[in-house]
């Protein structure tokens, strides 16, 4: 049985196009992911696509339509127009990260990262699998190999403790992956970085994608830059056959009763 599920590092789905997709096109888009598949864990278009999906997935009732934010930054301007738009917070903590006399480094390495986010964040992310991280290894050699991103990393007397990882591509860049341990947090060492990396890519980029999650201090964290909200629509569907709904109830219900006890 074909479902689509939406890959690990992967932002956004749907129908990309030199020129605007048209109606006819993403309806007929729409129509053929239906017809394939029953279950569609979940599908996140572009949000270049959220006005034209607003109205033709109001006419078809098979998916479920969940409207999400993440967080774009206007790059289009030199640096000093850039940062004159962080919000009093941002730019306090931006020259609080400065006392600390970071090291940036710009490395073709992804494994101290992961070691950070190992070390400091993993423990907080349900199901997490090891092949998440084959995946992003995987995905980090392809994207150096094609110069389409780019590694930075804050250090203190040559220990790391804070990394970036972005990928840039046709003008738009994108935060993908970022980690820091206490040294780092309390440094405000990924701020440091990311305003680093604003200094030489603004001006050169158009948009830089904050990649926001729906948790409501990280996307303030992310609008103290400057950065404006942006709508992305996501759906699901599930018409899988009734026995197999049953069973994924009842494998939900054991999931969350064991994550209760931990």
């Amino acid at each position: 049985m074909s479902v689509v599920q939406q890959p690990l590092f992967c932002q956004y789905l749907g129908l990309f196009s030199q020129k605007e997709v048209s109606k006819e096109a993403m309806a007929l888009f729409l129509e053929n992911l239906s017809c394939h598949f029953a279950y569609i864990s979940v599908y996140n278009f572009h949000p270049w696509h959220t006005p034209l999906l607003r109205k033709l997935l109001a006419a078809r009732s098979e998916f479920e339509t969940n409207e999400k934010a993440t967080h774009w930054l206007k790059m289009e301007n030199p640096y000093a127009e850039v940062a004159s738009h962080y919000k009093d917070d941002r730019t306090k903590n931006s020259r609080k990260s400065k006392k600390y006399n970071w090291d940036c480094l710009e490395s073709q390495d992804i494994e101290p990262m992961i070691s950070l986010f190992q070390k400091n964040h993993a423990s907080k992310i349900q199901n997490l699998k090891e092949s998440a991280y084959v995946q992003l290894r995987s995905l980090t050699n392809i994207v150096l190999e094609k110069t389409a991103g780019t590694i930075w990393y804050a250090s203190l007397r040559g220990e790391i403790h804070a990394g970036i990882m972005i990928l840039e591509k046709d003008g738009m860049s994108i935060y993908i992956f970022n980690a820091a341990d206490a040294v780092g947090r309390k440094g405000n060492a990924r701020t440091f970085l990311l305003d680093q990396y604003f200094r030489q890519a603004a001006g050169r980029l158009g948009t830089f994608d904050f990649e926001s999650p729906e948790v409501e201090s990280i996307a303030a964290f992310y609008e103290s830059f400057g950065a404006e909200r942006q709508v992305f629509i996501s759906v699901k569907k599930n018409e899988l056959p009734f026995p197999l709904r049953q069973l994924q109830e009842f494998r939900k219900q054991i999931f969350l009763r064991r994550r209760a006890n931990t």
